[in-house]
């Protein structure tokens, strides 16, 4: 995986990152609620299906989906226990060799009132993701890599009330494993949220947050991308997310709107070759009526690195768009239909690593 003596820093963000498995709420995700379950299946039609800036490849797929949440109380002792699980999984028609796209997530909870306005809780969650990236440097040398990863966790949280405020203190344990060991790490993060309910069916929250890595045997690297052989790559990660929501009616749809400001800073703690800085904000915008669903959001990220240098001579940058849409109708108590829509823009002054990819999705749901 090297070029001209230093490593491809963007394939190298899907690790350094983290694979984006356990990091970003992906229990809201679940549309189900408690002691339920649904299927969904459905087919599609994807551009650029391994993310590749010079060798796109698109495809037909089809799609299926299962998802459910049980809930046992134990009236007695004020304590509950949840569980939801999540399985998705996209088979590409176009390309014989490509793998399936998978994604699976099962969170277990159990909860307890120690107090009259605290709650304290632990929750095991494990995560699995099998992906293909695009990794070529030359149309004539076709390169894919199968990213194949999953990560069991344990976490503890502390939510108190008063009145119209809330907050929640987190911290967890979490171990990614690869197809290649030589690339596992392990991560204890922490997040504490700060929420202030309004009177109006809205929230504010602020939420400082980061975590730890060391990886398994991955080596650090010099200012000018060298492998420092003896020293394996350890790194460290401070943010803060702050945001707004708001529940209203509007022509008498029931309406969420929520904005979303997230600031990171991931910093080497060798030799700065990793550090980045990174700052998003979104918008989510949903509505429900009788029979219909809608629901849209963009996204955009820009990303900025403090010493790596780009092939232009700058300091390698990326600016993300990410966009969707997703529109439900019941069909009956049990049947409904879904059309969903998602694009990607990735801009970055890195060689092979800008690219576009979409993708549309019709499919049935059994619930």
């Amino acid at each position: 995986m090297e070029m001209r003596g230093k490593i491809r820093p963007g394939l190298w963000a899907l690790f350094l990152g983290g694979v984006a498995l356990a990091g970003e709420d992906r229990e809201a995700e679940v549309d189900v609620g408690i002691g339920e379950w649904s299927a969904s299946a459905g087919f599609g039609y994807k551009k650029n299906v391994l993310f590749s800036e010079i060798l796109p490849v698109d495809s037909a797929f089809n799609y299926v989906s299962v998802e459910g949440a049980v809930q046992k109380e134990f009236i007695a002792s004020g304590a509950e226990w949840v569980s939801i699980f999540l399985l998705d999984n996209r088979n590409y028609w176009q390309v014989d060799d490509l793998p399936n796209e998978t994604f699976g997530m099962f969170l277990s909870e159990f909860g307890k009132h120690v107090t009259v306005d605290g709650r304290l809780a632990a929750s095991f969650q494990y995560v699995y993701l099998n992906q293909a990236f695009d990794a070529s440097f030359d149309i004539l040398d076709e390169n894919r890599i199968v990213l194949t990863a999953e990560e069991p966790g344990l976490y503890f949280e502390w939510a108190s009330f008063l009145w119209q405020f809330k907050y929640t203190a987190k911290a967890g344990a979490s171990r990614m494993y690869f197809a290649d060991s030589k690339d596992d790490y392990e991560t204890l993060d922490w997040e504490l949220e700060f929420d202030y309910m309004t009177n109006e069916g809205g929230r504010l929250f602020l939420a400082p947050n980061g975590f730890i890595r060391d990886y398994t045997a991955r080596v650090a690297r010099d200012l000018d991308g060298f492998r420092l052989e003896e020293t394996i790559l350890g790194t460290d990660e401070q943010g803060i997310e702050g945001g707004f929501e708001q529940s209203f009616r509007v022509l008498g749809l029931a309406t969420e709107v929520e904005l979303e400001v997230d600031f990171s800073a991931r910093r080497d703690r060798h030799t700065g070759y990793y550090d980045r800085d990174r700052l998003k904000y979104g918008i989510d915008l949903r509505l429900a009526g009788e029979k219909w669903d809608f629901g849209i959001n963009a996204s955009h990220a820009d990303s900025e690195y403090l010493s790596q240098l780009a092939d232009d001579g700058q300091l390698r940058s990326s600016k993300d768009w990410v966009w969707g849409f997703e529109m439900a109708r019941e069909m009956g108590e049990k049947w409904g239909v879904f059309l969903r829509a998602d694009a990607e823009n990735s801009v970055s002054n890195e060689t092979f690593f800008s690219y576009e990819s979409n993708s549309i999705l019709l499919g049935m749901r059994y619930r």
